[in-house]
Parts: C-alpha cells; structure tokens; sequence
C-alpha cells in the first residue's frame, strides 16, 4: 500500500484523522512546511506550492490566518481563524465505521455526505483548531472514487453569524481544486464584508427619531395641563369673586335646589303671603254664612 493510499484512508474518516495535540507528526502530516501556509492542510499534495501562494494572496486581505497557530510557527495576531483541508475522499461506509450516520437510513445524496464529514471533522478538531471557518474540499465519492466534488465551509466563532452559509456546494467537474477554492474564497470575502452588521443589529434612524418626537410631545403636554390647573386654582380666579359673594352665591344655590327650584328671595315670600291670605279669607266667608243660616 502506498503512502498517497495510506492517507487517503486515514482521511476518508473524520474520526481518524489525526488531532493536532496527540500527534507530534501533524505539522509533517499537513505538509505546513512544504506549502509554508499553516491554514491549508494538504496531506496528499492536491494543490502546488505555486496555487497556494494564489490563494494567498486572496486570503491575506482578509486578515484571516490558520487555526492551528500552536502548531505551526508561521502564525500572527488576525481577525479570524481559518483551515482548508483537502480530502481525497470518503464514503458511506467510512462515515458509519464512526458511528455518524445510521446504517439503515440509505441512500445518501453526495451533499448529504459531504456535509456530514465536514461537520464531524469540526466536531474532531473542537478542541485544538478554533476556526472561524473550516473549508473542507472533498475530491471523490464511495470506493469507486466517483469524482463528484463538493466544498462544505463550516462556520463559527467569530463568524457564527454566517452559520446559515455552512452548506456544502457542488463543484463543476470543469472546476479544478485550485479553481474551486479561489471562487469561494471570493464568496467568503463578500460575505464577511457584508454580513457584520447583522450580528450586531441597530436601532434604525428613523425610529430614534419617531421616539424623540413622542417624547417631546408628552413633555409638551404635561407642561400645558400644569399650566392650565395652576392658573384655574390660583390668584387670578379666586380675585374675581371675594369670599363673602361666593358664599352668599353658594347658599342661595344650595336653598334654591332644597325648595323644589323657588327662589327664597324677599320678594318671592311676600307673595306667597298675600296668596296665603287671601285664600284663607275665602274659605273663612262661607263659614259665617252657614252660621247665620
């Protein structure tokens, strides 16, 4: 067996890849020395020496530098962290020796697959590569090696935001790795540029401004109801009527009312008593008559 078969078994299972912190091998294994970029772990020498500068020179604008700074000595202070792993290729079979997929649930679609590994690879590396976004390119499918690629970033962290975008993508056949990783990379760069604001969501201008004016406008309000109640109760109305007049005023309403709407004033008692006599010296007359009688 040799060695380009050797890795791409280990490779085929996300469970068998090596961990940066148990093997001491892992900066050979990823081949970081040869390519002299700690961020692209490369094992069975898919992309050139050359394509990775290319790639680079994407890359370093971003700010963006490898997960695996610990174990590499090329790393700097950056904004994100980030890995492309190329895997030759993997399987059902390989995914349900880890225990990831269930071996009734069948068939899978190549997507299904590819997601599948690139999350468990993530879930692997947890402890030891904290990136930012993980780009796994997987070259082929099953045993037969069907080329049907696809590349599956997985995003958190520091872009956990974009964790929607992490959903793999099928690459034409056109398309070769170097080519298919610079297009995303692309994407990527639009993405992050883009998308910062949502994870760190504004109050638009225009409701600021709605809340200021409702604001003012109850202050406002406040202020015309405090001046219209201390005008009403203070000097200005109680000068008007002297105490004495508001009283008389108030007892004669307050008589008024008691006797059934009559006013008690002198000129309404007098006549009352001349009605009152007169319709006694009526009733008295017929009286004297039938004593006469």
């Amino acid at each position: 067996m040799t060695r380009q078969t050797r890795l791409s078994d280990l490779m085929s299972s996300p469970c068998h890849m090596l961990k940066p912190s148990s093997s001491s091998n892992f900066n050979t294994f990823c081949q970081f020395d040869y390519h002299e970029k700690p961020y692209v772990c490369d094992p069975s020498g898919s992309l050139s020496r050359t394509e990775i500068e290319m790639l680079d020179a994407v890359i370093s604008p971003l700010n963006i530098s490898s997960c695996f700074c610990q174990y590499s000595r090329s790393c700097h202070t950056v904004r994100f962290r980030m890995s492309i792993v190329i895997v030759p290729y993997t399987s059902a079979e390989r995914l349900k020796r880890c225990g990831y997929i269930s071996a009734y649930n069948t068939p899978y679609t190549w997507s299904q697959l590819a997601l599948t590994y690139a999350e468990e690879l993530s879930q692997h590396w947890m402890n030891d590569c904290k990136a930012d976004v993980l780009l796994v390119y997987i070259t082929a499918f099953g045993p037969e090696r069907i080329k049907k690629s696809h590349i599956v970033p997985i995003f958190g962290h520091e872009l956990r935001y974009l964790s929607k975008y992490s959903q793999p993508i099928a690459v034409a056949s056109r398309y070769s790795i170097y080519e298919a990783i610079d297009n995303y990379l692309v994407t990527l760069k639009k993405l992050i540029s883009s998308e910062p604001h949502k994870l760190h969501p504004s109050i638009p201008p225009w409701a600021i401004f709605v809340s200021v004016g409702f604001i003012s406008l109850a202050v406002c309000s406040i202020y015309v109801a405090n001046c219209l109640t201390s005008r009403t109760k203070g000097p200005y109305w109680q000068s008007r009527y002297p105490n004495g007049t508001k009283m008389r005023l108030a007892n004669e309403r307050w008589r008024a009312g008691f006797g059934g709407g009559l006013m008690m004033q002198n000129n309404a008692n007098t006549k009352s008593a001349m009605m009152f006599k007169q319709f006694s010296g009526r009733r008295t007359k017929p009286s004297e008559t039938t004593r006469k009688i």
